[in-house]
């Protein structure tokens, strides 16, 4: 029969063990409100990350960071403080790594200031023109207007507005070219000609024509062009350069002429 000193020495050995390890096993646990701070840290970080480049440079590091985070908060929620950390540690490996995929997603060869992972030119730098500025790539803007021996010919007409008689907004490049080319010629003067078709009477044809061309002359003095350099003329339904019986016809002879003068 054993020694019930001997049948004691396991039991001895287990409660000494607990003893000893119990203050070790008490520094080691989780702090609350150590853990309530990294939560919002970490939620701080991936909004931001969300309302930047986040989604687009680093989709599923930010869902798995995400995820991570609110089970995190939510083992927290219920004092579960092992798990909470466990997830912890696993969303901030996850956003480790999308910070570096950021970094290069937001890399700029030609400094741009458009990143390489939406330009299309990536070694070429933007030319910022008010013209397809977010591609990357250099362009210049299409030619609406050309000036000539005679006169700045359109290459996109000025359009109106049938009630007010002004210039519609998607003219105004049109017009802002006409000043630039007077800029660039100080000593151009024009007659702004304006044309229209036999949809209305002469009478009213001369009326219409004549607002339309006042508003282009003063479009052109609101962008800094002498007034003495420029006249207005509205030329009515009198001078048509096509057949007035199709739509076409009619489209061209509605028309804003620049003609130089001497």
């Amino acid at each position: 029969m054993r020694s019930p000193r001997i049948l004691l020495l396991p039991l001895v050995l287990l409660v000494l063990w607990v003893l000893l390890s119990f203050p070790v096993l008490a520094l080691s646990y989780p702090d609350r409100e150590r853990l309530g701070q990294e939560i919002e840290r970490l939620e701080e970080s991936l909004r931001k990350v969300q309302a930047a480049e986040g989604p687009e440079c680093a989709p599923e590091s930010l869902s798995a960071a995400q995820s991570h985070l609110a089970r995190a908060k939510e083992e927290f929620e219920e004092g579960d403080l092992w798990e909470a950390e466990d997830a912890i540690r696993l969303c901030e490996k996850e956003a480790e790594g999308m910070r570096e995929k950021i970094l290069v997603c937001y890399r700029d060869l030609d400094r741009d200031g458009i990143p390489d992972w939406r330009d299309q030119c990536p070694n070429e730098p933007e030319t910022y023109n008010d013209y397809m500025d977010e591609d990357g790539c250099q362009d210049r803007n299409p030619r609406r207007a050309v000036l000539t021996e005679d006169k700045i010919e359109l290459l996109v007409p000025i359009l109106f507005d049938d009630e007010t008689q002004q210039a519609l907004p998607d003219s105004d490049a049109v017009i802002e070219e006409v000043a630039r080319i007077l800029e660039d010629n100080p000593d151009l003067r024009l007659s702004v000609q304006v044309h229209l078709d036999n949809s209305l009477p002469a009478e009213q044809a001369d009326s219409v024509t004549e607002q339309r061309a006042d508003e282009v002359k003063s479009a052109l003095v609101r962008l800094g062009i002498v007034e003495d350099r420029l006249e207005a003329e509205g030329r009515g339904s009198r001078e048509p350069v096509a057949a007035n019986d199709s739509s076409w016809g009619r489209m061209l002879n509605q028309r804003v002429e620049f003609i130089r003068i001497p």
